[in-house]
Formats: structure tokens, sequence, C-alpha cells
């Protein structure tokens, strides 16, 4: 398999960390087999929280404060005695219907402490009680609320892993029909962007990937988009427009089922037009960038992310412009 944007150091042939194999080896039999499998909203949530709990992590030298924004819970954290001119919105993933800021305070402070950014993990509302377009709706209050604060697209990005990566690349969209300012950067890990499930790699990466089950897809449907088109571009942007989106990075294992996903988006933007990297790790598991406190491989991937957004920082401009309608 070719490895898109990867140094020499992290080829197909690299060995797996010791970390690395038991991460596969727990979330394979302790939640594959026993949760995703057979599903429901309650078991997912469970799941979720128990997941969180293998990766309990403060980064060294970054501060969390609790924040509203647009009149929504959040969570900010940037490096300790900082207040950085640059902010990340983020959105967690955790398929539409669970995670919250606890569960992402490890990426988050990594990318905070990184960049020497403000890391801004929103806690938008989650299905069933609230579906779509709640979510979306939430992302772009927030996003515009940042921007109604007085801060321009060149000192603003917006990331997401997984459900948070679909509502990274739908508040695009989103942002696009209004014509509101573009941020100067967006990153997607593992993002799920087709909820038609039409990507080869949700067949042929059903056994090897060693923490989502197709089976788990329908209830994910069901819980966040009852009754919706599921081509819908807010549902699934890769059926949507991409021409002006903002430099992109995308990051996904190369055994998940989601794999396609991130290689259709990662497609469809460089058609148009948008410069767009695309990482495929060989045999990372599902946003293991979250288990980054213990686990080589996602500390290096954080690391690739906070690269990229400083250089996004740093060229600025992109972010100035308005999206074309």
């Amino acid at each position: 398999m070719r490895v898109d944007g990867l140094p020499g150091n992290l080829s197909a042939s690299r060995a797996l960390s010791a970390q690395a194999r038991l991460l596969r080896i727990v979330m394979r039999y302790g939640f594959k087999s026993r949760v995703h499998a057979s599903p429901d909203i309650a078991r997912i949530r469970r799941s979720v929280d128990r997941l969180a709990r293998l990766a309990p992590d403060q980064p060294f030298g970054v501060a969390r404060r609790p924040t509203t924004l647009a009149g929504l819970p959040a969570e900010a954290h940037a490096r300790t005695g900082r207040a950085p001119d640059r902010h990340v919105l983020y959105l967690h993933g955790g398929a539409f219907c669970c995670g919250s800021p606890r569960t992402h305070r490890g990426i988050a402070g990594r990318i905070a402490r990184g960049v020497d950014a403000e890391v801004i993990v929103l806690d938008y509302r989650l299905a069933p009680e609230h579906p779509f377009p709640a979510a979306i709706e939430d992302a772009a209050a927030a996003y515009l609320e940042l921007v109604a604060r007085g801060i321009d697209g060149s000192r603003l990005a917006i990331a997401g892993d997984s459900a948070g990566g679909n509502l990274v690349f739908a508040l695009l969209l989103k942002l696009k029909e209004l014509g509101a300012p573009m941020p100067s950067a967006a990153v997607g890990l593992s993002p799920f962007t087709d909820f038609t499930a039409s990507g080869d790699s949700f067949r042929l990466n059903a056994l090897l990937d060693p923490l989502l089950h197709i089976r788990g897809l329908p209830s994910v449907v069901q819980a966040y988009a009852p009754g919706f088109d599921a081509r819908n571009p807010l549902l699934s942007p890769i059926f949507g427009d991409l021409t002006g989106l903002p430099p992109t990075l995308i990051q996904c294992g190369s055994d998940e089922i989601l794999l396609d996903d991130a290689r259709r988006l990662h497609a469809g933007l460089r058609a148009a037009g948008v410069p767009c990297d695309l990482e495929v790790w060989p045999r990372m598991p599902h946003v293991w960038q979250a288990f980054a406190s213990f686990l080589p491989e996602g500390r290096l991937a954080i690391g690739r992310i906070n690269a990229f957004l400083r250089d996004a920082f740093k060229e600025g401009g992109a972010g100035q412009r308005a999206a074309a309608n």
C-alpha cells in the first residue's frame, strides 16, 4: 500500500510498537467483539467512556479551563501561562451520540501545546436526544461566535475525529453556504464522511479493523439522521461541492473500515483544487491519536498535526477570504 504524506520511517513495513499491538488486542476483544458487534446507544456510550479511561490524560505544561461558546459548554486548553492568539475549534468524536470534552483532553492538550494555540473542545448536542442537524448547528454557532469575537480566519482552524471529523467537513460546507469566512486549515482524524457506506473498505477491512464493526453503522445512522437522505452533503461531505475549502490534513489507519471515507474525501478535495494531505498509517486503529499518553505512534501523529497547523497559521491569508457561494 502506498502511504501518502508519511516520512520514510513510517513506511508500511515499519514494525508496530508493543503498545500498539496491545491496544489492538484490547480493542478487538474488549470492545469490537463484545460491544460494537451488537451495539445500542447505551452500550456505545459505555464503550467510549471505558476506552477514554484507558488513556487518562492531562498533558504536561497545559492548562485547562471550562468555558462557554454560543451558549454551549466547552473546555479550553492552552500552554500554561499563555494567552495565544491562535485558536482551534475541536469537534470530538463518538458516533454522534457520545463523547465529550473530557474524552478528548489528551488530543486537545497536545495540539494546544504543540501549536501554541487555544484549543476549544465543544460539548455539542448529541443524538438521539438531539438528532441531525443539531450538532452542525452547534458547531456553526460556535465557529461564528469566535469570528464575531474578532478572531479572523488566519488565526482560526478546525479539527475533529471520527464523527467529529464528519462535522468538520459538514461545517465547512455550511460556512460556504453562509458565505462566512473560512478557517486557515482543517484536520480530520479517521473522518466518517459517507453515510451510504459505499466505500470498499467497509467490506475489505471488516475483519481487519480492530475496533469498528460494520454492524454498528445502522444504529449510528438511525440515531443521528433518521429518515434523512444519506447523500445529503451535510451528512456525507464527500458528495458536496468541496471547492473553496481550506488546506486540509487527513489521517487514517490502513485497517480501518473508514479508510475509503478518508481516501475519497482526499481525492474530492484534490480534484476541487484544495491543498490536502492524506496520511494512511500502517495498522493504526481508529483515532489512535487519543492514546498518545502511552502510544508512540499517537505522539508521532499529533506531531504531524501540529506541524501542519503551525505552517497553516504562518501562511495565514487563506483564511482571510470569504467562501464563494
